[in-house]
């Protein structure tokens, strides 16, 4: 869902299902933005921001997660994640975001 709406307000998105094949993405492409999931299979998003962040230093990153307690938050924001934001994800607050980070396209 959240690639068809990005992709209706312009932007490309690629979708994997876990952090390994996002870092096997990122040897391919470059990124502006990435917005990853806190919690999947075999890593957690802060563990892959910091792989990412290895790869591609400016690699801009929101995490998404259903879980806003300080023991996720506060590694995420420590760590170097520009936004935390809770899922369900308000497409309002992510548009500015983005917007911001990879210009306006709509």
């Amino acid at each position: 869902m959240m690639a068809k709406l990005l992709s209706a307000w312009g932007y490309e998105a690629d979708v994997v299902q876990d952090g390994y094949r996002a870092l096997e993405l990122m040897e391919r492409k470059r990124y502006g933005l990435a917005i990853v999931d806190y919690y999947m299979p075999g890593m957690n998003g802060v563990e892959l921001f910091h792989r990412m962040h290895e790869q591609d230093p400016e690699l801009t990153t929101i995490l998404l997660t259903g879980y806003t307690t300080i023991d996720v938050v506060y590694p995420a924001i420590e760590a170097g994640v520009l936004r935390v934001l809770s899922k369900p994800a308000d497409f309002e607050e992510l548009l500015p975001i983005l917007q911001e980070h990879l210009g306006s396209t709509v």
